[in-house]
């Protein structure tokens, strides 16, 4: 009687201790907040319609695209580049171990977006300002109204200054005073203290950016010229740390290299 007494309560304590266990899986599960879905520009995955801010499309995201290379190659039919005669003598001498990005130098605004590392927008009513993983570098691009400043000749920057509206889908960007220091890409087309970019960001479609820029600067070029670049949008990603000179061990081994034996 005894055994069968234990038989039984071994038996109920079995089911009580599973039933407890199903349920302690039960309600494990429903305290576990639902996985989020992939919210904000930089997370956008294309299910739906790009955000819109402040009734303009929302271009803020990370974005990677080819890398600079030769920015002739990149124009639209019947905007080619054409150099001046002493745009023809720089680039056919250019020294490759003289590339500013090689020694660690800000890229300029033409470059930033067109390397092998992506490129962030942020963009808010008032600016829009493009980060690059590069050197951790940034670019802004004022949207309040306001012009350039009556100065900004005198004190050139590396990313130059730009002011920008918008066009109905387009942020159309105009950009003066860019350090002459700065290179175009990495063939080494140069430029001087007068070159402008009138530049113009689109979302081509929920993915991909469209970026047409206009380069006009007299004393390299003799007319201006215009180029179309694309860029994916990467979604997930996010841009991470890059410093150039840490670890650095090729600057002080670079060699003269002119014009095409860099190429």
């Amino acid at each position: 009687m005894r055994w069968r007494v234990l038989a039984i309560l071994i038996a109920g304590f079995w089911f009580l201790s599973t039933a407890s266990a199903q349920n302690r899986g039960v309600a494990t599960e429903r305290k576990l907040p639902p996985k989020p879905k992939p919210v904000g520009a930089w997370w956008y995955t294309g299910e739906t319609p790009p955000p819109m801010q402040d009734g303009h499309p929302d271009l803020t995201g990370v974005w990677f695209g080819d890398a600079s290379g030769d920015l002739s190659k990149a124009t639209l039919p019947g905007q080619g580049m054409i150099l001046t005669p002493y745009g023809k003598q720089r680039y056919d001498t250019v020294d490759h171990s003289k590339d500013p990005n090689t020694r660690c130098l800000p890229p300029g605004p033409a470059r930033m977006i067109m390397m092998r590392h992506p490129a962030m927008i942020v963009q808010r009513p008032d600016v829009v300002t493009i980060l690059t993983e590069s050197q951790r570098t940034f670019r802004l691009i004022y949207t309040d109204g306001r012009a350039h400043p009556d100065d900004i000749y005198d004190y050139p920057e590396w990313m130059g200054s730009s002011i920008g509206h918008w066009e109905g889908d387009t942020l159309v960007v105009d950009t003066v005073s860019v350090n002459d220091k700065s290179w175009l890409d990495t063939s080494g087309h140069e430029h001087s203290d007068k070159l402008k970019m009138a530049e113009r960001f689109r979302l081509a479609d929920r993915n991909t950016l469209e970026h047409i820029v206009t380069y006009t600067d007299p004393v390299f070029f003799t007319k201006p010229f215009t180029t179309r670049k694309t860029f994916k949008r990467q979604i997930g990603d996010r841009i991470l740390d890059h410093a150039c000179l840490e670890n650095e061990k090729d600057l002080e081994n670079l060699v003269p290299t002119l014009g095409d034996a860099g190429r």
